[in-house]
């Protein structure tokens, strides 16, 4: 669901045609997902379908004919809907919470702090899970460690979290 989401903010942006859609977004989260050309076009031709986006051709004297797509008001709508369709399922994805904590920007403080606590409990389950698993007898050296790495890096994200929470709470409306 967040390839949608992701796709839509680039034109949110500003109207882009399909490459520089897709070179936007790894640009921006390349790290965290990779769009194709098959997830991306699809897409755009489903948000033109629904009236999400807009087309126009850009003809280029030498080139291929591109088509832009520039966002409507139902589209800007959609996207406020899609950060906010975060669930506890969303919550086990340490992408799709980091593409909404990017994306903050469109939802309000308690819709914030719904996602960081959906988040901050998944990983309190995860870690509890962790740490049982690192007590069971006859457990080797190898896993021993990726445990331990994998703890650490939940404290880590849980620290983080909460540091969120705070600065969440602290803000004005």
């Amino acid at each position: 669901m967040y390839i949608e989401l992701l796709i839509l903010i680039q034109i949110e942006d500003s109207p882009k045609h399909g490459y520089e859609i897709k070179k936007e977004i790894q640009k921006d989260l390349g790290y965290l997902t990779d769009v194709n050309n098959n997830m991306l076009y699809p897409a755009l031709r489903k948000f033109t379908e629904e009236g999400l986006v807009t087309k126009r051709i850009n003809e280029q004297s030498g080139g291929p004919t591109q088509y832009i797509y520039e966002i409507t008001e139902n589209g800007k709508r959609r996207i406020t809907e899609l950060v906010n369709a975060f669930t506890e399922r969303d919550a086990r994805h340490h992408s799709e919470f980091l593409i909404r904590v990017s994306l903050f920007r469109y939802i309000s403080q308690d819709k914030r702090l719904r996602i960081l606590n959906m988040r901050m409990k998944d990983l309190e389950q995860l870690l509890l899970n962790l740490e049982e698993r690192l007590e069971q007898p006859n457990i080797d050296y190898y896993r021993d460690q990726v445990l331990k790495v994998s703890i650490s890096k939940l404290k880590t994200e849980m620290s983080w979290i909460n540091k969120l929470i705070e600065t969440v709470g602290r803000e004005e409306e």
